[in-house]
């Protein structure tokens, strides 16, 4: 009886080759993210830069394993490794930014374990990911769940410990985290946007000449090339409170999604310029936050809020925070073919 119930139960269809690559992208950039905010933990706990070093091993880690999954085959997309490292990257910095030291012992040391649960916390979510990818299945939220219950309960005890520059930021970064996770799975799974395959055929004429008529076939030639899609990329607004986008200078191509998140309330994206002396904002009403409508007035988001824009047509596209755009809170766009 034992052995035909268990042979009436479902059996697991094998992940694809699409899948496993998927999935082993993720890890290697959960491993990534973990890696590099370990980084600036540890030179958080001494008062010391990031060591170069350590993130450039975090970073040849992460190459070598998107090289390795694209060998075996069957990815969708391909070389999509520089524009999830530069999110990542973006991330990082952002947080490190966020979550600073101070400069005492104290301080150091609670930066560095905030910072350490920010990157556990990321890597658990993309782990989390990985395992849904590679099985076509749903994202487990009780596996997202018990993500967020450690990164309050590290963040917390950092607290208790004193010393900490900031407090109460674990709900900060649990949504700068989930942003992340949220542009890297879509770009791992997706590419950002559809894959274009295009088909082109040459001819080269031969003549053969008989006794007969003369006589010209043509055969062909066919070259199939594929192109990723766009890409969505993230700006960080108002990181920790500051009054920056970060990164303030994004490179993107034609048809690529710019999607800001907002890490600090009070803050808006608005296309044009601003000046500190003379003190100037200069709306173009090319884009702004929160739905493109109203750019001439100031329509501030809170954090956790998101805006995004395409990007359709190639040039620099400058753009500000109203009402901190004369403080210095201004960004670029720079779109190329």
């Amino acid at each position: 009886m034992a052995l035909v119930l268990g042979a009436s139960l479902p059996v697991a269809a094998k992940p694809t080759p699409a899948q496993k690559c998927t999935g082993a992208k993720m890890k290697a950039a959960a491993k990534k993210v973990s890696g590099k905010l370990a980084c600036y933990a540890k030179a958080a706990s001494k008062n010391l830069p990031v060591d170069d070093g350590c993130l450039g091993k975090a970073e040849t880690t992460f190459t070598t394993a998107f090289s390795k999954a694209e060998s075996k085959g069957g990815c969708l997309p391909v070389g999509d490794a520089s524009a999830v490292e530069a999110n990542i990257t973006a991330f990082v910095q952002s947080e490190a930014t966020a979550i600073p030291s101070g400069g005492t012992k104290d301080g150091g040391k609670c930066a560095s374990s905030k910072l350490k649960a920010a990157g556990i916390n990321a890597m658990a979510k993309l782990l989390c990911n990985a395992k849904a990818a590679t099985k076509n299945i749903p994202v487990d939220t009780a596996c997202t769940g018990k993500a967020n219950t450690n990164l309050t309960k590290a963040f917390a005890k950092a607290e208790k410990k004193g010393g900490c520059v900031t407090t109460g930021d674990a709900g900060t970064v649990e949504p700068a985290v989930d942003a992340l996770v949220a542009q890297v799975v879509s770009q791992l799974t997706t590419g950002g946007g559809p894959t274009t395959t295009t088909t082109s055929t040459t001819t080269a004429a031969t003549t053969t000449t008989g006794p007969g008529p003369t006589t010209t076939t043509t055969p062909g030639s066919t070259t199939t090339s594929t192109t990723t899609g766009p890409t969505v990329h993230m700006v960080t607004v108002g990181p920790g409170g500051t009054l920056v986008f970060d990164p303030a200078t994004l490179p993107i191509h034609v048809g690529d999604t710019v999607k800001w998140v907002w890490d600090s309330p009070g803050h808006s994206v608005v296309s044009g310029t601003a000046t500190s002396t003379p003190p100037s904002e200069t709306p173009d009403g090319k884009f702004c936050s929160p739905s493109d409508t109203n750019c001439s007035t100031i329509q501030l988001s809170n954090m956790g809020a998101t805006y995004e824009h395409t990007f359709n047509t190639a040039g620099s596209f400058p753009y500000f925070c109203a009402p901190h755009g004369t403080l210095g809170m201004t960004g670029m766009i720079q779109v190329s073919p």
